[in-house]
Formats: structure tokens, C-alpha cells, sequence
């Protein structure tokens, strides 16, 4: 009988700085004599807000501010995914936020293309990089870290396109109008968080402005027009239904009408988006869903190996990742 874990998996929302194992966190805090209270990383479903659910970020950052921990980072991360029998997944992080001590960004680059190079030596998974810009900073920042990340060719082998994070409902989509119009015309990849504090728009403007994945979208799952929208332009719901259950995005899973998603054919995936924060793994995500009915194993298989046309990598790259399922 194939269970869960025998099937091959895609992810491509999940964030390095919230999937760091406490194991590492733990050692990083060891070898840098920073006091860490494991406590005020992770939350649980008494978690009141997307807000609250952030600030836990603040405390795992203190330890991903050298080139060795941001490393080890990625190489943990992926060791993770390949428990979870995931054959592809794009990580993202937010350089911005690993400058504290001083590194600068080739640095930080380096550092993560040569966890990304060694996680891939070590376990059969390929892994990719995203770059984060923030909502909450001026276009002008973005637009010089992307700028910068598109100059340093040798350090960004792993980096496959750049993502949109942060307080969605105070700084909405048209607010980074020009980063992700800049973005775009740098002929990278895009997908952007949007639509976990209700807003519609913010998933509309972003696919308008050349978006080719939502990160969660909940928003748009209960409105026809939009998934309609959504389905015609072919983008692909990056749902990560743990973490939407403790930032409130959703109240009940039944809320992600992930019946009616796989009915109309509508593009999306399963992640976990945060495995440390949120406590979880691909598998659990995936379990949740089967043991509520809400897909079956067969399906399971072919939501994975139909997330390999929306990750960002080339014809030939997908091809050769679709014969590893």
C-alpha cells in the first residue's frame, strides 16, 4: 500500500529562516554564545494573528547571521525535505535580514549556494533559492537588492526567482507596484505572498503584474471570479494549510475548498511554508488533508508531479526532475 511518505513530493514555499530544526538553532546558539528562548519560536493554533505568528522570525534570525550558519541552514532544510521524499524544493530567504554582523550580499549568496550544492551531494534532492523582497521597504530597497542579486552570477547558480514577504494588509500589492514591475523586466521568476489577510486585490494585482505563483492566495479560494482569474492564467496557489489554520487565515481546513481546487483544475500545491515555526513536515501537511477526505492518495501523486510545470526551472530541468517520480 503507498503511503504518504512513498510518494514523491514538490515544495515550493517554505521558508529557510522558519524551517531551521531547533537542533540547529540550538547548536548556532551554542557556537555563537547567543541566548536563544526555543519557546519564542514556534507557535500553535492558539496563535491570534499572521503578526503575532511573525515575531518568531525575529528570534531564529539572531543565529543566521554568519556564512557558516546560513550553510548549515540550507543543508538542514533540505536533509528535512528528503525525510519528507521531496525530489524538488525552492527555499526563500530575505538576504536583507542576515546583515546584522556585518556580512555583506555576495556573502550571504555564497553561503546559500553552497548549502544548496552540498544539501544536493548529500541527498537525492535538487534545491533552489528564492530572494525575499520585503513589503514594508521602499521600492528603491528592493529594486537594489534585486539589482545586485542579478549582478552576482557566480553566487546565485541556486537562485531561481525572487518572492514578495511581510505585513500584506498594511503595505498591499499596489504599494510595491514599481519592485515587482522591476523584477519582472529583469526576466526573473516571480511569485509573491498575498491573499492570507482576505484581500482579493492584492492576488489580482499580482498576477497582473506578471506574478506566475501566489504564496497561499486563500483569499481567492472561495470566490469563483477569482479562481477563474486565476485558473485562465494558468498561476499555481502555493497552500500551506498549517500555517494559514495558526495566522487565521483560514478558521478550518474546509476552508481551503481543496475538493473544489482539484475539481475545476485549479494549479496548486501543498507546503509547509514554515516547518519549525508552524511544527510540521510535508508529510503531516499532506497527512491532515487525507485523513479529513479532502484527497486521495492518487491524487496526492498528481498534485506533486503537476507542480513540477510551475517550478522555476527550465523545460529540460523539468523533465529530468519528472522521471525521478
Amino acid at each position: 500500500m503507498t503511503t504518504v511518505n512513498n510518494i514523491s513530493k514538490t515544495e515550493l514555499h517554505c521558508h529557510l529562516d522558519g524551517s531551521v530544526s531547533i537542533e540547529l538553532i540550538q547548536q548556532l546558539a551554542r557556537e555563537q554564545q547567543v541566548n536563544i528562548n526555543i519557546e519564542d519560536i514556534q507557535v500553535d493554533q492558539a496563535c491570534e494573528s499572521l503578526d503575532e505568528y511573525l515575531k518568531s522570525f525575529d528570534t531564529i534570525l539572531k543565529v543566521l547571521q554568519t556564512k557558516d550558519s546560513l550553510e548549515k541552514a540550507v543543508i538542514d532544510v533540505a536533509q528535512q525535505a528528503h525525510h519528507d521524499n521531496i525530489k524538488y524544493i525552492e527555499i526563500r530567504f530575505a538576504p536583507l535580514f542576515h546583515m546584522d554582523k556585518g556580512l555583506n550580499l555576495k556573502e550571504i549568496l555564497e553561503a546559500v549556494n553552497n548549502g544548496a550544492n552540498k544539501a544536493e551531494s548529500l541527498y537525492q534532492i535538487k534545491v533552489n533559492m528564492l530572494v525575499c523582497g520585503m513589503r514594508h521597504h521602499e521600492n528603491k530597497t528592493n529594486i537594489d537588492l534585486f539589482t545586485e542579486v542579478n549582478a552576482l552570477k557566480n553566487e546565485t547558480r541556486h537562485v531561481v526567482g525572487f518572492d514578495f514577504a511581510g505585513p500584506e494588509e498594511a503595505f498591499p500589492t499596489s504599494a510595491i507596484q514599481e519592485a515587482i514591475q522591476y523584477s519582472n523586466h529583469s526576466n526573473s521568476h516571480l511569485t509573491l505572498h498575498a491573499g492570507e489577510c482576505g484581500c482579493i486585490h492584492n492576488i489580482i494585482e499580482g498576477i497582473e503584474l506578471g506574478a506566475r505563483r501566489i504564496g497561499h492566495g486563500v483569499a481567492a479560494i472561495s470566490d469563483n471570479t477569482a479562481l477563474e482569474y486565476i485558473k485562465n492564467r494558468n498561476v499555481l496557489l502555493e497552500i500551506c494549510p498549517t500555517s494559514n489554520l495558526q495566522t487565521k487565515a483560514i478558521q478550518t481546513l474546509d476552508e481551503l475548498n481543496i475538493r473544489k481546487l482539484i475539481e475545476q483544475d485549479i494549479p496548486f500545491n501543498i507546503n509547509t511554508d514554515n516547518r519549525t515555526v508552524s511544527s510540521t513536515n510535508l508529510n503531516t501537511e499532506y497527512e491532515l488533508l487525507y485523513n479529513h477526505n479532502l484527497m486521495t492518495i492518487d491524487e496526492i501523486k498528481d498534485i506533486n508531479i503537476k507542480a513540477i510545470e510551475h517550478a522555476f526551472l527550465s523545460d529540460n530541468e523539468k523533465e529530468n526532475l519528472k522521471s525521478k517520480y
